[in-house]
């Protein structure tokens, strides 16, 4: 099975610290309003370890784990991703089931040259970690490729 890039801990540590930037965001209004009701000072405390919390795993942990973890690989016959650490789950999509690929990007991926690369059928889908620019077009073409060889009845 393939590896993702080992340049997706950064990404997804950038990625993560603007979604810390919300929770901070959260975390002021809760201390701003119980200063304004005379709320004890646990809640301080509380916002604070819960944000240190948030920031240990969402930026430092589970990025490096992500990237340990997650594999994918694409076959003749089906495209399957293995993702999770505690919980792993393994999905597969047969080739001649797909009805269509989609390559997305974001400002935060565009900056690190990284997209998604998502594979749709007609009752679910699957998301393939985020790869190369490059290499996600590459995959894009591949699978379109073998849908077009594809035979089915179906």
């Amino acid at each position: 099975m393939n590896k993702v890039h080992g340049d997706v801990v950064h990404y997804m540590r950038v990625r993560s610290f603007w979604n810390f930037l919300v929770w901070v965001v959260a975390a002021l209004l809760l201390c701003a309003a119980a200063y304004y009701f005379e709320w004890s000072h646990w809640v301080y405390w509380g916002g604070s370890i819960w944000l240190a919390i948030i920031f240990i795993i969402s930026i430092l942990i589970r990025p490096r784990l992500y990237y340990r973890v997650t594999r994918y690989m694409l076959k003749e016959d089906f495209i399957v991703v293995r993702k999770g650490f505690f919980r792993v789950s393994t999905k597969m999509v047969p080739i001649r089931r797909v009805q269509g690929v989609k390559v997305s990007t974001g400002p935060i991926s565009r900056k690190y040259d990284f997209a998604m690369l998502e594979v749709s059928t007609a009752s679910a889908g699957i998301g393939l970690p985020p790869l190369k620019t490059e290499e996600a077009s590459v995959l894009k073409e591949e699978i379109i490729e073998l849908v077009k060889e594809e035979h089915s009845d179906v």
